[in-house]
């Protein structure tokens, strides 16, 4: 059987932008991927567009949603192995957790959440109620299927409520470009594109226009924050 190989930092920027350029009027020309900038408009102009992603949190942050999603499949993964080897229920439970609560000892909450399993035993199928884990506040759902499967699978589920773009977080993600300005190739002015991919919880955020102030900034020309798949768009500069 063939493998399918993880496409390259370019494939993906290629991707991003041919959905943003039918999407948004960009001048006359030819397009070509390059690398510092991603992408070389040649107009009346010479276009540098430089494409990046918007992470709510700095992904080296433990407490980031990237690091967050890895600690969490862990967390549950060992938990359900650690409840099987000393129980044998083998019915299947879904967690939600709570962003404003992050892992931050696993081994800790690993056997809080054993023991939480424990006292479930008997319930029937549906949602636990939240009484009943509030002694683990990094769960903010918690959902019992009481039926017993020789594969049962604990499940983490997303339970969240989308935020609001920050402006701050916006300034970070530019000032970090303007930056690395200094290696792209020779263009009259240069764009950042923004992108939030709503598919990925670490980026899902509404994009809103209203009430929003233009950032200053000496290098880039445009800043524009594209959400695919919705069309939203913003020019912050």
């Amino acid at each position: 059987m063939k493998m399918m190989t993880k496409p390259s930092n370019q494939d993906i920027e290629k991707y991003y932008f041919e959905m943003f350029r039918k999407d948004y009027s960009l001048p006359s020309g030819t397009i070509t991927y390059a690398d510092a900038p991603d992408v070389i408009l040649e107009s009346t102009k010479k276009i540098g567009i430089e494409i990046t992603n918007f992470f709510l949190e700095e992904g080296s942050l433990p407490e980031s949603e990237q690091s967050q999603r890895k600690l969490r499949e862990k967390v549950i993964t060992t938990a359900q192995k650690t409840y099987q080897s000393k129980n044998g229920k083998k019915y299947e439970i879904s967690f939600g957790f709570n962003k404003a609560n992050p892992i931050r000892d696993q081994k800790y909450l690993i056997n809080n959440i054993v023991q939480f399993a424990e006292s479930i035993e008997k319930n029937g199928s549906g949602r636990v109620f939240t009484k009943d884990f509030e002694m683990i506040p990094e769960l903010s759902f918690v959902y019992l299927n009481a039926n017993e499967y020789p594969n049962a699978k604990w499940r983490i589920v997303q339970v969240h409520d989308v935020p609001i773009i920050s402006r701050n977080r916006l300034i970070d993600i530019i000032r970090t470009k303007e930056q690395r300005a200094k290696k792209y190739e020779n263009c009259d002015e240069y764009w950042l594109l923004v992108v939030v991919d709503s598919v990925n919880p670490a980026q899902d955020q509404e994009i809103r226009a209203e009430n929003f102030e233009i950032i200053q900034t000496n290098v880039f020309e445009k800043v524009i924050v594209y959400k695919p798949f919705f069309n939203h768009i913003l020019e912050a500069t």
